[in-house]
């Protein structure tokens, strides 16, 4: 909790409504839970096709 109170502090979201705090950094969280979960897929996925010849070209 000192490190949420901490963030809070050093950032524009200092002095605004606790709503609008929460919302803030439970998008964050959202955003960057999602962008991690893709970043694993997309690592599984490569591994499971690793076979699989690409080319690219015309």
């Amino acid at each position: 909790m000192d490190v949420l109170t901490v963030i809070i502090k050093n950032t524009a979201l200092n002095g605004m409504p606790k709503w609008y705090q929460a919302l803030t950094l439970s998008l964050f969280a959202i955003i960057a839970t999602v962008a991690i979960t893709m970043y694993f897929k997309i690592g599984f996925q490569a591994s499971e096709m690793a076979e699989m010849a690409m080319r690219f070209g015309y």
